[in-house]
């Protein structure tokens, strides 16, 4: 009899911890600013009084087990409404120090540790004996018939989902979720569309809107791929608010609905799949598809060989059975071809990308300044010598306008004196500097910012010299030089336009102005994605924006670049692909190339 009696005091006890600790979170609810924050308080407050009313008058006062099955749903459900509560406090203008969301997370535990022991407890076997020697103990009760079983069955079918939909939400914020491949970046180690499993337990999972959660103690490495933060969205606590609830119903659909989308309704690219290619304490400078680092430890640049096991250029070299999977392949010329074709544009593109940048490494700024000086001495002789153009306004100095515009260019520069002097000042203006060391990206940008100049000067040289002689527009379209200079000028231009800014990029961190080296700082990494050329990672801006392609150089060309690398706080990271589930023909565990 007296084990019994500990039984029932036992189950007193805990009935008292866990509406207590509910009235206390309830009163650290409250809200004094005039936003959705004040929502939270009443929620809370009223579901606690129900619960407060069941739990204890209707049940353990009066020792009457009647009303069992309801406080059993009551508590079940309590830490579920307190952390929808918890949410809402946190979703207001101001939020709330980070000492408040720590008592607020402790009196959670408890609220949601008890529920368990009270759920425990409350089991159909256990809860006769907590109730025996009450004045109403428990007893099961009779079976149900015809509309009274029916609507029976259906609020237990509704109980069963609403609850299985508050555990996905605590199992998605705190151990894993499921997450749908977006797009190429990651090919071939995603492929869109592809399903996988993020871990988040050992990357440091947090509770929404709190810096308040478990720790990931051991530091990233590169080579690892990782899920994380999209850092060109906005992170305030609307938006916030917004991806709990996107993640939820996406996971709950097994990822076949999401509407985690920005202000335009377009899906977002959040969060994204990267590998990390950086880690703190390094400088990063990756030139010609090669990743290079060094350290404080370290003067030189080095190539970081694991890169090249990860970084994918030339998607036609890609296993066959990806192959055929692979939706858009960058480097080709054509998509209205078969297949087949498409793939042997690709390929032929990234041979010809491999030349030229081979002839720029080889590019000889002697021999072009000597060059330079000539093309202004034989632009001299072809101007004419009155000043027939008046106001001349110096020319976009974008690469592409100055090869769409030399013929026009050139009748300025030929009749006017302004002209002609700003053409021999952008033709010459590079070459004080052409001596003077740079890193391997600055200087291969150095090279490619001359050879744009000399194929403008040599173009307008030559449309000067038809002019002398002819006027009509069909001696342009026929002439030989014109045409193979032109010719040079779109292989120049398409691998600034398209592939610069994917295959290269400046040292990262950038040196301050006096040349001191800067690093990676502790607890933060660079990323890429696999894909280079499919990919807008953490080497890029959301948004283009006209940049020079050098600065030692007073008159630099231009062009649109989308460069802008950056780093992220290991706080963003929130997971780690660990099983690919679909399809069904390449499932198995995440491994790396």
């Amino acid at each position: 009899m007296e084990k019994k009696n500990n039984i029932s005091k036992r189950f007193s006890i805990y009935i008292y911890i866990e509406l207590a600790s509910a009235i206390l979170f309830s009163l650290f609810s409250l809200s004094f600013h005039a936003d959705i924050s004040l929502v939270a308080f009443p929620v809370a407050l009223i579901y606690t009084a129900i619960t407060v009313y069941f739990c204890f008058f209707k049940v353990d006062h009066k020792k009457d087990a009647t009303h069992i099955p309801v406080i059993l749903r009551l508590t079940q459900y309590l830490p579920f409404v307190l952390l929808f509560c918890f949410i809402i406090r946190r979703a207001g203008e101001y939020g709330t120090a980070y000492w408040y969301d720590v008592v607020t997370v402790l009196i959670w535990c408890v609220v949601f540790i008890f529920s368990l022991i009270l759920s425990h407890c409350m089991n159909e076997k256990r809860i006769k004996a907590v109730t025996e020697g009450w004045n109403v103990p428990y007893t099961k009760k009779k079976k149900r018939h015809g509309i009274a079983w029916v609507l029976f069955e259906i609020l237990d079918w509704i109980d069963a989902i609403v609850q299985a939909v508050c555990m996905v939400l605590l199992i998605q914020i705190f151990i894993l979720q499921l997450y749908v491949i977006p797009s190429e970046s990651m090919v071939p180690t995603f492929l869109v569309k592809d399903r996988v499993v993020v871990t988040k337990l050992n990357c440091g999972p947090k509770f929404p809107l709190t810096e308040i959660g478990f720790t990931d103690f051991k530091p990233y490495k590169r080579g690892q791929i990782v899920v994380v933060r999209n850092p060109h969205y906005k992170m305030d606590r609307k938006s916030e608010i917004r991806t709990v609830t996107s993640q939820l119903v996406h996971m709950l659909t097994f990822t076949a609905v999401n509407i985690n989308t920005d202000e335009n309704g377009n899906p977002k690219y959040d969060p994204l799949v990267k590998r990390i290619c950086g880690v703190p304490g390094e400088q990063l400078v990756m030139q010609d598809g090669t990743l290079y680092h060094r350290t404080k430890d370290s003067d030189d640049f080095t190539p970081v060989t694991e890169d090249e096991k990860f970084a994918c250029w030339d998607l036609s070299s890609v296993n066959k059975n990806l192959l055929s999977k692979i939706q858009t392949f960058p480097l080709a010329s054509t998509y209205n071809g078969n297949f087949n074709t498409v793939v042997s544009s690709a390929s032929q593109n990234y041979q010809k990308m491999l030349d030229f940048e081979e002839k720029r490494r080889d590019y000889d700024l002697d021999s072009a300044s000597f060059r330079a000086r000539e093309i202004v001495r034989n632009m001299r002789g072809l101007c004419f010598t009155e000043n027939l153009v008046e106001g001349f306004t110096e020319h976009s100095m974008n690469e592409i306008d100055l090869f769409l515009s030399f013929a026009d260019d050139t009748r300025v520069i030929m009749n006017s004196k302004e002209g002609l002097e700003w053409f021999e000042n952008f033709l010459t203006s590079w070459i004080d500097s052409k001596d003077k060391p740079r890193d391997v990206y600055s200087e291969s940008n150095y090279r490619l910012n001359v050879m744009t100049k000399m194929l403008y000067g040599e173009l307008v040289v030559r449309a000067a010299q038809i002019m002398r002689t002819q006027t009509s527009l069909a001696a342009f379209e026929s002439d030989y030089v014109i045409a193979d200079l032109m010719e040079q000028a779109q292989v120049l231009d398409w691998y600034i336009r398209a592939l610069l800014d994917s295959r290269n990029m400046p040292v990262f961190p950038a040196n301050t102005e006096d040349g001191t080296p800067q690093y990676i700082p502790e607890n933060c990494y660079f990323m890429m994605g696999d894909n280079r050329f499919n990919s807008l990672d953490f080497r890029h801006s959301a948004e283009e924006s006209e940049a020079p392609l050098t600065l030692d150089d007073t008159l630099p060309v231009t062009y649109m670049s989308m460069m802008e690398p950056h780093y992220v706080d290991r706080k963003l990271i929130i997971g780690k692909p660990t099983y690919r589930f679909w399809p069904g023909s390449r499932r198995g565990a995440v491994q790396p190339r």
